[in-house]
């Protein structure tokens, strides 16, 4: 377990507040569980994606005696450095997200399980974010969370990629720009958009597929290219109805699998219609 350095950069007062290759099939693997420490704080890896990473984040009862929420920044790097000295003076090689986080403070310490022992924790959140360089192109490469900005001292906690998204990118109603829906009848159609080499429209499955609020499965499919950029993408027709898309309904989800079997989930606005 690594000693715990003196407080630093983690006392900052940022403001911001953090609330997503079909030729190469690389299996979808998990994160590894469970909380692991990284000097003050400590990280529970969940979805580590191509385009995203959901997580929890916590810090040590010893680390912040004082109130209020811990703020600082949250960056990823990938590959994981060695120390963040080094990756700090190679120009941050490899960020490929750096964002405010504020985890909010508990009203008692709480004990949570790291790999050796229990250890007390005043302040602990669930994240996730966006990675602010966009996909990731490699899965080969583990990437690594920092939730102290890369300070001295702090650990460096790698975990692998899986082929996943947390953010894909789909189309509610393509060739519309306005994503008008119908409530209480028709069809709404649902591209999942090929990305480059990342991801390959034809090698999703349609029956993998739910979309909306009640999750309905597409009544039909078919490959074509709706934005023009001389790739297929995969247009779902769903049942307005059975999406369970009502009048008060501003986005929609569509979910799925990735072709090896990771999680896809992508969002899109979209405006009802006859209400």
């Amino acid at each position: 377990m690594a000693p715990t350095p003196a407080r630093t950069s983690h006392l900052r007062p940022w403001l911001g507040v953090v609330i997503v290759s079909a030729t190469l099939l690389v299996p979808a693997t998990s994160a590894q569980a469970g909380w692991r420490i990284s000097s003050n704080t400590l990280i529970e890896y969940r979805d580590v994606c191509r385009d995203g990473i959901s997580f929890g984040g916590a810090v040590r009862a010893t680390a912040d005696p004082g109130s209020g929420s811990y703020k600082n920044r949250a960056i990823v790097v990938q590959p994981a450095p060695v120390n963040w000295e080094d990756w700090r003076n190679e120009k941050k090689i490899g960020q490929v997200m750096d964002s405010p986080i504020s985890i909010p403070r508990k009203k008692d310490s709480i004990p949570v399980e790291d790999q050796d022992d229990p250890i007390d924790v005043a302040h602990e959140g669930d994240f996730r974010m966006r990675y602010q360089t966009g996909p990731l192109k490699e899965l080969e490469k583990p990437l690594v969370l920092n939730l102290e900005n890369g300070a001295d001292g702090s650990g460096v906690v790698p975990t692998p990629v899986t082929d996943c998204y947390l953010y894909a990118a789909i189309d509610v109603q393509p060739g519309k720009s306005s994503n008008k829906v119908p409530i209480g009848r028709g069809d709404v159609s649902v591209a999942a958009l090929g990305v480059g080499e990342l991801l390959n429209a034809a090698a999703l499955t349609p029956g993998d597929f739910r979309f909306g609020p009640a999750k309905a499965k597409a009544k039909a499919s078919e490959l074509r290219d709706v934005n023009g950029d001389d790739q297929d993408d995969l247009v779902l027709r769903f049942s307005s109805t059975k999406a369970g898309l009502k009048c008060s309904t501003k986005t929609a989800v569509l979910t799925g699998k990735t072709p090896t079997g990771g999680r896809y989930e992508g969002t899109d606005k979209v405006k009802a219609t006859g209400c």
